[in-house]
C-alpha cells in the first residue's frame, strides 16, 4: 500500500494594524491640542480676563470692538437713540405725515444687546467661540441688537396716522343766500387701510434707516343723494322765482322771494336725502304787520248801562292766523307748477273769554252802589282823573275775584296818557305824572264801601284833603299804594264810570245782597304843623349853608274812626272800623 504526501508554502503574516492607528490618534490630538492652544493663546492675548468687546464687534450701525463697561453701554445706548430718531414718514393720497421710530414705539434692549456683545468670543462650543476670536484678527462680527416695538405706541401712532391721513367726505348741501340759491356737489373722502399700515409702521421701524410708506386709503362715499339733490335744487330755484300771496277777508299776505327765502329751510336726512321745509315762526316774523290784517280778536259779551239799566251785548269769535298751516300753503305755491296766489286756509277760530251765556250767568241786573266827588275843572290833574275813569269803565269783577287798579293799570306814564300834575310825596306837594288819581280812588273807595264789598287793601292820604269825606278815602301811588276790591258777593259786579268837568262818579251794578250803614266818630287828638327838614335839590337855587322854607304848614292833624254795618239778608250783620290818623301839612324847610 503506497502512501503519499502533500506539502504547502504558508502565507506571510499581515501587518499590525495597531501601531498605525496610534500614529493617527497621536496626530489627530496634536492638532486639536494646538488649536486649543492657539485658542486659549488668542483669548487671553486678545482680551485678557473677560475685559469686553472683542475687536471688529458691530451693533447695527455702531462699533463697538473693545469696548468694555460703561464705554460699552454707552454706545448701545447712542446707537439705541440714533435709531429711535430715524424717520420714517406715511403719505396715504394728497396727505404726508412725517414721525421717528420713536414715535412709533421703537426701542433698544440695552442690556440685553451689552450682554450678547459680550457672549460673544465666550460661548460654551468652543469651535463657536474659537472663530469669533479668529475674526477678532481682521474680520468683522455683527451682533444683531434686542429690539422692541411696543404696541400700545405703535396702534395710537396708526390710529393718529389714520386720523391725518382721512378725508371727510363732501356732502351735497343747498342753502339760500337771500334769494339765490347756493349749491354744493358731493365728493367723495378716504380713508386709510389701518392693519396695512400697521404692518408697514413694524417693518419700517425695525428696519434701519429712514423709511417713506406709501399707504392704501379706501375710498369714502359720500352718504347724498345725488338725484334727492338734484330734485330740491329744482323746487329751491322755483321758490324763489316769484313772490307769493295768501289772501283773507279784505287783506292779503305778500312774500317776496327773499322773503319767502328765508322762510324756506333745505333739511337733508340720515339717508342723504332733501326736502323743502318752510318754518311756521320765521312765517310769523317774515310776514310782521300783514298777518295782524288777517286777524280779529275775539270779542267778549259786554254790558251796557242804558237808561238805568244794564244790556248785555253778546260777543263775537275771532280769527287767527295759523301759521303752521300758511307754512305747509306757502311751501306748495312757491315750490308748485301752478299759481302763486291763493285764500288763506287754515284760520283758527278764538272763542271769547266771556260768551253770552256766561255774562247773563253773572246776574248784573242793578244798580247796587253810586258816588261822587267834585274837584275845580280845568286843572292838569283833572285829566289824569278822567284817564282812570276811561280805563276802568266796563270791567267786570266777577264772584270771589279781587281787583287791583295798579295791577290793572300798571304805573301811570305820558304814554298812557297821563299828565304832570301835583301829588304828595314825604308831606309837600310835588309834580307826578299821575298826580291827582287818588280822587278817582276815593270815589272807587266809596262806592265799594256802599256797596258792602270787602275793601283789603287801601291807604288814606297822609294829610286830610277836606273835599274827601274824612276816614273814607284813599290814594295811590305805583307800585306799592293800591286800592283793591273784592267782590265777595254772589254776582258780578259792573264797574261803571261817568265824569263832568268838576266831578268824577262810579257806579257798581251787580245785585243787591246786603244792606249797609255808616257812623263816623268825632275828630280826636289834634295836632298842628310839623316842621320837616331835607337837602335842598339843584334846581331850587338854594346856596351852601343857606335855609329856604318851600312849604308853609296849615290845618291840623286828628284821628277818626269810620265804622261800616252790613247786614245780609239771614239777618247776620258784621261791622268794620277804618281808622285813620291825619297830619297836618307840615313847614318844609330846605336846606342848602
Amino acid at each position: 500500500m503506497t502512501t503519499s504526501t502533500s506539502t504547502s508554502t504558508p502565507a506571510p503574516p499581515a501587518p499590525a494594524p495597531a501601531a498605525g492607528r496610534r500614529r493617527a490618534l497621536l496626530i489627530a490630538v496634536g492638532v486639536v491640542g494646538g488649536l486649543v492652544l492657539l485658542f486659549l493663546l488668542a483669548r487671553f492675548a486678545l482680551q485678557g480676563a473677560r475685559a469686553g468687546a472683542l475687536p471688529g464687534t458691530r451693533v447695527g450701525g455702531a462699533d463697538v470692538g473693545g469696548l468694555a463697561g460703561d464705554d460699552l453701554r454707552e454706545a448701545v445706548t447712542a446707537e439705541r437713540d440714533r435709531r429711535a430718531a430715524e424717520a420714517v414718514a406715511v403719505t396715504g393720497g394728497p396727505r404726508r405725515v412725517e414721525a421717528t421710530a420713536g414715535d412709533l414705539g421703537y426701542d433698544l434692549d440695552v442690556d440685553a444687546t451689552v450682554e450678547a456683545v459680550l457672549a460673544r468670543g465666550r460661548q460654551l462650543n468652543p469651535v463657536a467661540a474659537m472663530g469669533d476670536h479668529l475674526r477678532a484678527f481682521g474680520g468683522e462680527t455683527v451682533v444683531p441688537p434686542v429690539e422692541i416695538v411696543g404696541d400700545g405706541a405703535l396702534n395710537a401712532f396708526v390710529d393718529r396716522v389714520s386720523g391725518e391721513l382721512e378725508v371727510t367726505p363732501i356732502e351735497g348741501e343747498l342753502r339760500f343766500d337771500g334769494a339765490t340759491v347756493v349749491r354744493t356737489d358731493p365728493a367723495p373722502g378716504q380713508r386709510a387701510d389701518a392693519q396695512a399700515l400697521a404692518e408697514q409702521a413694524r417693518a419700517a421701524v425695525l428696519a434701519p434707516g429712514p423709511d417713506e410708506l406709501a399707504v392704501a386709503t379706501v375710498e369714502v362715499p359720500p352718504v347724498t343723494d345725488a338725484a334727492s339733490l338734484d330734485q330740491a335744487e329744482q323746487q329751491a330755484r322755483a321758490a324763489v322765482s316769484g313772490p307769493v300771496e295768501l289772501t283773507g277777508d279784505g287783506a292779503a299776505l305778500t312774500l317776496q322771494p327773499d322773503q319767502i327765502a328765508r322762510v324756506l329751510r333745505v333739511d337733508r336726512s340720515p339717508e342723504g336725502t332733501f326736502a323743502l321745509a318752510a318754518d311756521p315762526a320765521l312765517l310769523r316774523e317774515v310776514a310782521g304787520d300783514q298777518v295782524a290784517a288777517l286777524e280779529t280778536a275775539p270779542v267778549d259779551a259786554s254790558f251796557v248801562v242804558e237808561g238805568g239799566a244794564v244790556r248785555i251785548v253778546d260777543g263775537r269769535p275771532g280769527v287767527a292766523f295759523d301759521p303752521d298751516a300758511a307754512a305747509e300753503q306757502v311751501l306748495e305755491l312757491a315750490t308748485g307748477d301752478g299759481p302763486r296766489s291763493a285764500p288763506l286756509e287754515g284760520e283758527a277760530v278764538t272763542e271769547p273769554d266771556r260768551t253770552l251765556a256766561e255774562a247773563e250767568a253773572l246776574r248784573i241786573t242793578e244798580q247796587v252802589s253810586t258816588f261822587t266827588t267834585t274837584h275845580p275843572g280845568g286843572e292838569p290833574r283833572v285829566q289824569n282823573i278822567h284817564r282812570m275813569a276811561d280805563l276802568l269803565d266796563g270791567v267786570v269783577i266777577e264772584p270771589g275775584e279781587t281787583f287791583s287798579i295798579n295791577e290793572f293799570v300798571g304805573e301811570r306814564t305820558v304814554a298812557k296818557g297821563f299828565v304832570d300834575a301835583p301829588a304828595i310825596q314825604d308831606g309837600e306837594f310835588v309834580p307826578s305824572v299821575g298826580g291827582g288819581v287818588s280822587q278817582f280812588a276815593t270815589t272807587m273807595f266809596n262806592a265799594a264801601f256802599f256797596g258792602g264789598y270787602d275793601i283789603p287793601d287801601h291807604k288814606p292820604h297822609s294829610q286830610y284833603i277836606s273835599r274827601y269825606p274824612p276816614g273814607r278815602e284813599a290814594t295811590l301811588s305805583y307800585p306799592a299804594v293800591d286800592l283793591k276790591v273784592r267782590n265777595d258777593s254772589p254776582c258780578g259786579l259792573l264797574v261803571d264810570t261817568s265824569y263832568t268837568a268838576t266831578s268824577i262818579t262810579v257806579t257798581f251794578w251787580g245785585c243787591k245782597w246786603v244792606e249797609v250803614t255808616e257812623s263816623t266818630g268825632p275828630r280826636t287828638n289834634f295836632r298842628g304843623p310839623e316842621t320837616v327838614y331835607r337837602p335842598a335839590e339843584p334846581d331850587e337855587g338854594i346856596a351852601p349853608g343857606e335855609e329856604r322854607v318851600v312849604q308853609t304848614g296849615s290845618g291840623e292833624g286828628f284821628d277818626i274812626t269810620v265804622t261800616r254795618t252790613r247786614t245780609f239778608p239771614d239777618g247776620r250783620t258784621d261791622q268794620q272800623q277804618f281808622n285813620t290818623s291825619y297830619v297836618a301839612r307840615p313847614e318844609v324847610i330846605a336846606r342848602g
